[in-house]
């Protein structure tokens, strides 16, 4: 499931002791991410996880939105005010 995957700040690959699971609702897993060279943290995933499957996929990568900007926050302040 990890080939291919690795840390975006030092290339380490990832290993299952990367994952720290959080929370388990049957199949599917809410952990916790993070690089056991450098530390960093990339914060929660969710897997749908088969334990009855001896195979599983590469995961892929979901690139998110862009981050947030300057502009956003003061077009968001300028609605609220206007309109609250």
């Amino acid at each position: 499931m990890f080939s291919g995957l690795c840390c975006s700040r030092c290339k380490n690959d990832f290993s299952i002791n990367s994952i720290k699971i959080l929370e388990q609702y049957c199949d599917i897993l809410l952990c916790s991410l993070s690089c056991e060279k450098c530390g960093k943290d990339f914060g929660k995933i969710v897997f749908n996880y088969n334990k009855k499957s001896d195979k599983h996929l590469p995961l892929e990568i979901i690139e998110g939105p862009p981050p947030i900007s300057y502009d956003d926050v003061i077009e968001a302040h300028k609605f609220i005010k206007d309109n609250l």
